[in-house]
């Protein structure tokens, strides 16, 4: 058993009632059980950012491709990738799955891309106004970690940054709600009303209730 207090985690989800967990400096995915706190290893992958388990298999987003990133489904009857996509532009900052399409983030390139998750074609691709990362669907809803890197962009002190838990309407290309939070988050994940993230640079889990966040006004057009 795993000492989730102890893992570095670089992306998450949720599903089937457990926290699936990616751990790029351990390789590993594990799944964490809030109601027995216990986490068990799910499988072994070299550098591995981040885990999105689906109807398919589990799509993971590792090392590899030919821009640095790849993207995995794994088939966990079988060990072994049943599809295999570049990441476009290499992006690795997270990914999952929304109404049958594969959503993915480029952090640094502020770009929101969806995918085909037959073929890993790019169906569409949003350039969003600050950095996102670890985008996760919960509830037909597409959230994801939101960073304004500060005045300079990404010449900012990382210490004039601002983070917000983000909600994000890609069919109209706007925001529909924006949290601000005090902490620097790693990756999120979405369980009901409360949100599980881990914070840049610390191991471990946290969790906090959405009506503990005081959201930021958005103004939809």
């Amino acid at each position: 058993m795993i000492d989730v207090r102890s893992l570095p985690v670089t992306g998450m989800h949720w599903h089937a009632g457990r926290l699936w967990l990616a751990s790029a400096a351990e390789s590993i995915v594990a799944a964490y059980d809030p109601v027995s706190e216990s986490c068990d290893e799910i499988l072994s992958f070299p550098d591995v950012r981040h885990v999105c388990p689906s109807s398919e298999g589990v799509w993971l987003v590792t090392t590899g491709g030919r821009l640095g990133q790849q993207l995995l489904l794994w088939s966990l009857e079988t060990n072994r990738a049943v599809r295999r996509f570049d990441c476009p532009d290499g992006a690795a900052s997270g990914a999952t799955v929304l109404n049958g399409k594969l959503w993915l983030s480029h952090r640094r390139n502020r770009k929101l891309f969806c995918m085909d998750p037959q073929s890993g074609r790019t169906l569409w691709t949003i350039r969003m106004e600050h950095q996102v990362l670890s985008p996760v669907a919960h509830e037909g809803e597409l959230w994801s970690v939101e960073c304004d890197p500060g005045p300079l962009g990404d010449w900012s002190d990382e210490s004039q940054a601002g983070y917000s838990f983000l909600c994000y309407d890609p069919v109209r290309e706007l925001v529909v709600e924006r949290l601000p939070v005090p902490f620097r988050p790693a990756c999120l994940a979405l369980n009901g009303e409360r949100f599980w993230y881990a914070v840049q640079d610390e191991p471990g889990l946290r969790a906090q209730s959405r009506e503990s966040l005081s959201p930021r006004k958005v103004t939809l057009d």
